[in-house]
């Protein structure tokens, strides 16, 4: 599927992994799981051959707070994505997968929990925490189990679950999302966020979708979908599907790619052995990503989070 070079160095990489921490964030935000692929990033992303990407992507709310940006200021305060590290496009009631690593916080009895928190107006951003209260959710998912990791046993599994985009959004708009993950194993509250955005439109590149046990049947995969996108990727991505009221089709299957534009050579894919460092506070200057425009359709009702 993926360039052999790029699959061997993933590979070595995944096998040299060492001490394994509470962190974690999102490394796909529309994730294949059936060829094993990402289809668009979070903000900021700066890719597993980035040996600081623990530091520097890592975003932790410690103790509970009642108050602090709900994302990384450093990495995530504006949209800031690249030709490498596109954001996803999708279109309302499109289910999609969104991947992360399990850094062995395996949990079949007692579950943490993810949540896909966002705002149904495309003009509101997260700002603070505590929005995580009055934020709608579109989807809760299990941080890790048998059910939701290709190796459970595996430390370094990439683990993933499905979700709903929202009815309600409107073609032609970017939302912002948050993955909010609830660890939780401090008794004084410890909690993770990954801030992202989707670009809705009336029709979208779908994934194929299969139920949990039999996705994670399949190999694990190796981690070169984190080092950026590839121009067979691309490609790909033209080949839209407006699904009105059916059923979501099967996805498409990936012939052998070159490495994506403006890529550099992998050296190494970056596991998570350093011990979570919180980021600075000073936003960093990005331009925002321009949208297009298309009719919206009838708004349906929003789900709140659950108090």
């Amino acid at each position: 599927m993926l360039h052999s070079f790029v699959k061997t160095v993933a590979a070595l990489a995944i096998g040299s992994a060492s001490t394994v921490l509470a962190h974690s964030w999102v490394d796909s935000t529309k994730y294949d799981p059936v060829n094993q692929v990402s289809l668009g990033y979070a903000r900021g992303y700066p890719g597993r051959s980035n040996p600081d990407i623990n530091t520097e992507y890592t975003y932790l709310f410690s103790g509970s707070p009642a108050s602090k940006p709900m994302c990384n200021p450093k990495q995530q305060a504006n949209m800031n994505y690249s030709p490498l590290f596109p954001m996803a496009t999708v279109q309302p009631g499109e289910t999609i997968y969104t991947s992360w690593e399990q850094n062995g916080h395996l949990n079949n009895t007692n579950p943490t929990k993810v949540d896909i928190l966002y705002y149904p107006d495309p003009n509101k951003q997260f700002a603070d925490v505590s929005e995580r209260n009055t934020a709608m959710v579109a989807g809760t998912m299990d941080f890790a189990t048998d059910l939701t990791c290709y190796s459970p046993k595996n430390p370094s599994s990439v683990c993933f679950g499905s979700w709903t985009v929202p009815k309600d959004l409107k073609p032609g708009n970017v939302y912002h999302f948050v993955w909010f993950w609830y660890f939780n194993q401090n008794s004084a509250g410890e909690w993770y966020s990954t801030c992202f955005d989707l670009n809705v439109q009336e029709s979208s590149h779908v994934v194929e979708v299969k139920p949990m046990a039999e996705l994670v049947a399949m190999a694990n995969p190796d981690l070169s979908y984190a080092l950026g996108m590839t121009d067979s990727i691309k490609k790909e991505l033209d080949k839209v599907t407006n699904l009105g009221e059916g059923t979501q089709p099967e996805g498409s299957s990936y012939s052998s790619e070159s490495p994506a534009e403006s890529s550099e050579s992998p050296v190494e894919i970056a596991e998570s052995p350093a011990e979570t460092v919180e980021s600075p506070t000073t936003p960093s200057d990005v331009a925002e990503q321009p949208t297009s425009s298309a009719p919206a359709p009838t708004p349906a009702k929003c789900r709140p989070r659950p108090q």
